[in-house]
């Protein structure tokens, strides 16, 4: 039963990490550096790998960028 019990707790603390994911991407690097992002990813657009100012819809448009929710995941394009 202790096992079930941890097993049910990573799960639901799973989700929560899941359910926070916001995937952002900008124009430039700087863009996504001034947002506390790590890294950029490379592309057309870059990635903004490990940002921490954008955790919401409404922070993205406070970061003058569109916010989208497609099949679960919130997309914010700066």
């Amino acid at each position: 039963m202790k096992n079930v019990c941890i097993l049910v707790a990573i799960l639901f603390c799973s989700a929560a990490v899941a359910d926070a994911l916001i995937l952002t991407q900008a124009a430039t690097c700087e863009r996504c550096l001034s947002v506390g992002a790590l890294s950029c990813g490379p592309g057309a657009v870059f990635s903004c790998v490990g940002q921490t100012a954008i955790n919401n819809c409404a922070d993205c448009n406070r970061w003058m960028g569109r916010c989208a929710v497609y099949s679960g995941f919130t997309f914010c394009s700066l």
